[in-house]
């Protein structure tokens, strides 16, 4: 028996499913969670108590508690160097799967991108297009308010997508035109605070200004941040590309989703799309039976495996994938890819999960006017500098 635990339980099922069904006599014991949040909390503590599962879901880079680096570096996590899919992986997705030593511990599934996924027939039943400038979005907010819908449903109740509106916009300001900006933070040159991380924020406080989300985001959810641009009460998220399969619980027959990316200037021509793997997953250095945890995870990086995940996930597949198809929302990633205009998230790389926690709690009290943007910086860098 594998045992296993993953936040989200949909494209992990379906998996498993396809794994038991390809090895007759193979059982998978898994545990899920729907919140990242407690997910996280839980797995830390098994890997703490000597009780984690076999095979387990974690996060690129470096930015949160459950990490591919943070557990890595915490000898918590089995190499991965020798299986047969590991020449797949590209430059990119092999940075965010190794620890700091480069021992490849994670194995990437997803790929997804932040942008503002659309309700197709609310807007078009609101007569509107989709913003290319700044401008244009600052415009494309009132002309909804006028209209009596709302512009970007936004549900900060789950901290996660307290980032994504910075995320989207800085891929734009800051980490398109320069590329090594935080090898500049490590190395002392620049801060959050005295970059154009600065004007990011101010924009994100200005829409809020300007009537862009629902009321009280606080105190919404993201199901219920779902609901809104599923039933089309909202024409609109900024949010990771997998929200639009979550959406269409909620939305009735025939509803089709799209994606364009948030712009932040007032030129069309400067535009990048924020592109990263989303979905990891570990095999346990402690697993009770690592042999079969190999086996899933070979099925799981294999052409079927990676399409099962994806298509479920509403993501694209991180490793090549021959039975993937790609649908609309996800076409705007291959394009901004194509072109070079993609750039990472920015916490894969940060030095410790401090700046995410900061962030993504400083955040919610910009949203309850309690602090500035510019304080929101300060204590970012505060953490950054802790790493």
């Amino acid at each position: 028996m594998l045992t296993f635990s993953a936040a989200g339980e949909a494209p992990a099922q379906a998996v498993i499913d396809a794994f038991e069904e390809a090895n007759p006599g193979v059982t998978v014991e898994a545990t899920f969670a729907n919140d990242d949040a407690s997910y996280q909390q839980t797995l830390r503590t098994q890997l703490s108590a000597g009780t984690a599962p076999d095979v387990f879901r974690i996060w690129p880079g470096g930015g949160n508690a459950t990490a591919v680096r943070t557990l890595g570096d915490d000898d918590l996590l089995m190499s991965l160097e020798d299986e047969s899919w590991v020449d797949d992986l590209s430059d990119a997705q092999r940075a965010v799967s190794e620890n700091s030593e480069g021992t490849l511990v994670g194995l990437p599934v997803t790929v997804v991108g932040i942008g503002a996924v659309w309700n197709d027939q609310a807007l078009e039943a609101a007569g509107l297009t989709p913003p290319e400038t700044w401008s244009d979005v600052l415009d494309f907010c009132k002309a909804a308010t006028e209209k009596g819908t709302v512009a970007f449903a936004l549900g900060l109740k789950s901290a996660w997508t307290t980032q994504l509106v910075p995320y989207a916009l800085t891929s734009t300001l800051v980490y398109g035109p320069d590329p090594r900006f935080t090898e500049q933070q490590l190395d002392g040159e620049t801060t959050f605070g005295e970059s154009e991380w600065q004007t990011a924020m101010d924009q994100y406080a200005e829409m809020q200004s300007a009537g862009c989300f629902n009321e009280n985001p606080n105190g919404v959810g993201y199901d219920e941040q779902m609901t809104s641009l599923g039933e089309g009460t909202a024409l609109g998220a900024i949010q990771v590309t997998s929200a639009a399969a979550n959406a269409e619980q909620y939305a009735a027959e025939g509803t089709t989703f799209s994606m364009t990316p948030l712009p932040a200037t007032d030129d069309s021509a400067d535009t990048y799309l924020p592109v990263s793997v989303g979905i990891e997953y570990a095999i346990n250095a402690d697993a009770e039976n690592p042999e079969l945890a190999r086996r899933f995870m070979e099925f799981l990086a294999s052409s079927e495996g990676q399409a099962i995940y994806a298509t479920e996930s509403g993501a694209a597949p991180a490793l090549p994938s021959e039975d993937f198809e790609t649908g609309p929302v996800l076409a705007a990633v291959g394009e901004y890819q194509a072109e070079g205009r993609d750039t990472p998230f920015p916490d894969v790389f940060w030095p410790n999960p401090k700046v995410q926690a900061e962030h993504l709690a400083a955040i919610q009290e910009l949203f309850n006017a309690t602090i500035t943007p510019a304080q929101v910086l300060e204590r970012m860098d505060l953490a950054f500098s802790e790493g």
